[in-house]
């Protein structure tokens, strides 16, 4: 699988904060224009996601992202008249092809066994680091020796396929830390900086300098998860991934593989296509059908 088929995205929209983030697509996708958009969502004001697996609150809370900041867009567009003919010419001038306005979240997941045991703990990322150095359960110590998960979800829109509803898939990366001291925690804050530490999910990561203090014997495990109420697919097991460069290992855990983003258009396209067919049933026969179903959900 490669990137041929991703030739119909003209634009990507990353709407994040983070610039590596949107480094890790426009690596993924060289014939696409990708850009980092400053984002319109306020995440203190999101509730944590109920009633499903912690690996699977990314899938959720990047839904929730899309939903806010789409909403934001079209109270600028209905309350200023200008803006709005912005935004709408900003879409139509678009390259050619799809236009995708994308989000993400990521988490740590801490398990106690391996990643199959249901004992887990979730880990977001730190408030400050006085509570992080001090917190035995969710901070600094909290990976050490542990098998861990990071789990990335994925949210797309396609601007100009009003058709089709918000796609989201969920890429999981399995791998183990090997056991660490305090000393080795304050060498990457001293290497790379607290803000490192504070905009990653868990505080550690490959991706701002935690590399050494994961087992390197352990290949990553890549998994892919369309649909919440499925297993995830293992897609790829990489070996010595310790060779691999920065920027090869952040696209692995940033969720920018191609398997990713084929699941992504897959899900809009089979979703567009649905919407078409129900659109083209008479309308009696749609009521029909209706009032059928719910005969049937209340009957005896």
């Amino acid at each position: 699988m490669g990137v041929e088929q991703f030739k119909t995205v003209g634009q990507v929209d990353f709407v994040t904060s983070s610039s590596a983030r949107t480094h890790s697509w426009e690596l993924l996708l060289p014939q696409t224009k990708v850009r980092q958009v400053k984002p319109g969502f306020t995440e203190e004001l999101m509730e944590q996601p109920l009633n499903v697996q912690p690996a699977e609150w990314p899938m959720e809370m990047a839904k929730q992202k899309a939903f806010q900041d789409i909403s934001a867009l079209f109270v600028i567009a209905a309350t200023n008249e200008l803006a709005g003919q912005n935004i709408i010419k900003e879409i139509g001038s678009a390259t050619e092809g799809r236009h995708l306005r994308m989000y993400s979240d990521t988490i740590s997941i801490a398990y106690a066994g391996d990643t199959s045991d249901e004992t887990s703990v979730v880990l977001e990322k730190p408030r400050d680091l006085v509570s992080w150095f001090r917190d035995r359960e969710k901070g600094a110590m909290a990976l050490s020796g542990k098998n861990i998960e990071i789990c990335t979800g994925l949210t797309a829109i396609d601007m100009k396929n009003p058709d089709a509803h918000p796609s989201t898939v969920l890429v999981r990366i399995a791998a183990k830390m090997r056991p660490y001291e305090m000393e080795d925690v304050n060498k990457i804050i001293e290497n790379h900086g607290a803000q490192a530490i504070l905009t990653t999910a868990g505080g550690i990561s490959i991706w701002n300098g935690g590399t050494s203090l994961y087992d390197g014997s352990v290949p990553l495990r890549v998994f892919l998860q369309t649909d919440p109420y499925q297993q995830p697919v293992l897609i790829k097991e990489v070996h010595n991934w310790q060779s691999l460069s920065n920027d090869q290992i952040k696209q692995i855990l940033y969720g920018a593989v191609p398997e990713a983003m084929d699941g992504l258009l897959h899900k809009l396209d089979a979703v567009s296509a649905q919407k078409k067919i129900i659109q083209s049933i008479p309308i009696t026969i749609r009521q029909t059908k209706s009032v059928s179903s719910k005969a049937i959900r209340h009957s005896p």
